[in-house]
């Protein structure tokens, strides 16, 4: 394994001598893989070589690779690159996703639309023929180790997937789950490289959730509760949201906390707010942490983003959770970029909140 210095898996060399190349875009995002040296082949025209033949070239119409489309942190393309240069657009396989979802409900691919069944996770359990046949199935064991099964369809009506839980995209020369910040191994149920918060982030920086069946990390960040958030903007409808760097002299806010993050189970999140928080029934009404983001709050932390920090600025959006809406209209910065939490100074002890913990 070679990596960058953002801990971002740029190389992969399989035992046989197979290299992989990967590379990103400004925002951390997957964009190409490349199979640049096929040891099979190789070995192939040593032995030709040697045989006094010449060298075989790779196939055309063989697949070395792909290229990713994003939008946002749902990856919505995948397009495959053949051995002569040539990109198959027209191969191409589309995500459809809701609004704020990072599991798709729909596959489209040369002209034909299939339907994602997914379970609680977020995770891809079926994926259906608009007749209703079962093109593909699996299933995931308790931390990640994929299980496919015979489907109804007929071969020529079978699809692939490489989605596995939320937020994650297997890759098959590796084995390992593309989790947007970090690779995941299903085998270890661990991640090859660290938290960027360290220490910080939890005892085991290499750890994913501690209950995969009842909590997600579709990012390689942090974990979420499930059910995980759907289909909700954070942001207030028809409001303008300002993405800046923090300018000179900084910006002070505050964060609320859960339990688990004043004892320092849990790291610091990436949202916080320039508002004074009153009490508990402020950070649930007017901020709209809802249980399924943070099932107690009990302190709320002053903080201080320093002069380059890139944040996003706006109202809160309204969000619903177990029948009930919680209205936000309160102000929320957004820390863009996960490893800028690391510079955030804590200022002072948390303040402990009134009002019912969870309320």
């Amino acid at each position: 394994y070679h990596w960058d210095a953002h801990n971002q898996l740029t190389e992969f060399i399989t035992p046989e001598g197979t290299r992989w190349r990967y590379r990103y875009d400004a925002f951390g995002r997957r964009i190409s893989k490349r199979k640049e040296v096929d040891s099979t082949l190789e070995a192939t025209n040593l032995k030709r070589w040697l045989d006094g033949l010449p060298d075989l070239e790779p196939k055309p119409t063989a697949i070395i690779g792909y290229d990713y489309l994003w939008s946002g942190d749902q990856l919505i393309e995948e397009t495959p690159v053949y051995a002569d240069g040539t990109v198959g657009y027209e191969q191409s396989i589309h995500w459809l996703y809701e609004p704020g979802k990072l599991t798709p409900s729909a596959r489209y691919e040369q002209g034909q639309l299939h339907y994602v069944v997914s379970d609680h996770q977020g995770t891809v359990r079926e994926i259906c023929t608009e007749a209703g046949k079962v093109a593909w199935a699996g299933r995931l064991f308790t931390w990640g180790e994929p299980e496919f099964w015979t489907v109804s369809a007929r071969k020529e009506e079978t699809v692939s997937c490489n989605l596995r839980f939320c937020g994650q995209y297997e890759d098959e020369e590796s084995g390992l789950f593309y989790n947007r910040f970090r690779y995941y191994s299903p085998e270890t149920g661990q991640y090859l490289s660290p938290d960027p918060l360290g220490l910080a982030g939890g005892v085991n920086p290499y750890g994913y959730v501690h209950d995969p069946v009842s909590f997600v990390d579709p990012l390689g960040l942090s974990m979420l509760a499930l059910p995980a958030p759907r289909g909700t903007d954070p942001w207030m409808p028809n409001t303008p949201i300002e993405s800046i760097v923090a300018s000179k002299g900084g910006i002070y806010a505050n964060m609320a906390l859960s339990p688990e993050q004043v004892s320092g189970k849990w790291g610091l999140g990436s949202w916080a707010t320039t508002d004074a928080i009153p009490d508990v029934g402020y950070v649930r009404e007017k901020l709209a942490v809802i249980p399924e983001f943070k099932k107690e709050i009990s302190h709320v932390q002053r903080i201080f983003i320093p002069e380059g920090t890139r944040i996003q600025v706006g109202i809160v959006g309204p969000q619903k959770s177990g029948g009930q809406i919680y209205s936000g209209g309160g102000t929320q910065v957004q820390i863009l970029n996960r490893r800028d939490l690391n510079k955030i100074f804590i200022l002072g002890e948390p303040r402990k909140l009134t009002g019912k913990c969870g309320a």
